[in-house]
């Protein structure tokens, strides 16, 4: 659900009571999923929805989750059987960007204007969507791990005020978020002892923790900026002092040291 044309949000009077109640409630999660479930229960404080969807993104950018509010599931499965598995098109379940802190976090759609698309009378259409906003919350690389859209039914369009609050929102919202991807998050706690036997340089422990995410190597190569030669070649240095040859085998490794 790539959200790609940013809208202009003034800046407007904030709702501090209800900004305050909202992610205190939201910091209170443990992980990912109750964090967004949190998120999508409670977020009607700041901005009213209808409807509203959460995707999660695996380290390579696609959809392997979902959360709904108030969505029929077969309508969500549709879309993720048909959409989820086309990167070429606009509204692909794969995301193809990351975070930039100078771009909006907000994005509003006006269904009646866009272009009528398969998608429109596929997915929009049946649902009866006038309106939607969307954002995405990132992981410590800027790559985006959960995209959430809220729904409108009705003809009332979202207001700047609602937009700038729920903008103020995501901010904190996207902190919190990173920090369910702390390095280490998806290894456990890893002994520095594994790190310092095998002499792997910070370079290649960051390649480690990204594969440990399943993230392949040309999504590593985007996230480090370095070419994919480059990574190929810590990679094969990374398998060599560890002693394996393949990423199952580091992984086995690697999960082996964490139980010790």
């Amino acid at each position: 659900m790539a959200y790609k044309q940013y809208t202009q949000i003034n800046v407007a009077e904030v709702h501090w009571k209800e900004l305050h109640e909202f992610i205190n409630i939201c910091g209170q999660s443990h992980n990912p999923r109750s964090f967004t479930i949190d998120i999508l229960e409670n977020i009607n404080m700041i901005c009213p929805f209808d409807q509203g969807v959460a995707f999660f993104l695996d380290g390579n950018s696609k959809v392997c989750g979902q959360e709904l509010k108030g969505i029929d599931e077969k309508i969500i499965k549709s879309y993720i059987e048909y959409y989820s598995e086309i990167e070429d098109k606009e509204f692909a379940g794969y995301v193809d960007h990351r975070e930039n802190p100078n771009q909006p976090t907000i994005n509003v759609r006006d269904w009646s204007r866009e272009s009528s698309t398969e998608f429109i009378p596929n997915y929009i259409m049946p649902r009866g969507l006038k309106y939607s906003c969307g954002f995405a919350l990132y992981d410590l690389n800027g790559n985006p791990r959960t995209i959430i859209a809220l729904d409108r039914l009705s003809n009332n369009q979202f207001l700047n005020s609602e937009l700038y609050n729920l903008q103020l929102a995501v901010v904190m919202l996207n902190n919190l978020h990173k920090n369910f991807y702390y390095r280490g998050f998806s290894l456990g706690e890893v002994k520095q002892a594994i790190w310092e036997e095998a002499k792997l340089t910070a370079r290649e422990i960051e390649i480690v923790d990204l594969m440990s995410q399943g993230v392949s190597p040309a999504n590593i190569s985007k996230i480090l900026y370095i070419s994919q030669s480059t990574t190929y070649k810590h990679i094969a240095h990374i398998y060599e002092k560890m002693n394996v040859s393949t990423q199952q085998e580091l992984l086995v490794k690697l999960l082996r040291h964490t139980e010790e």
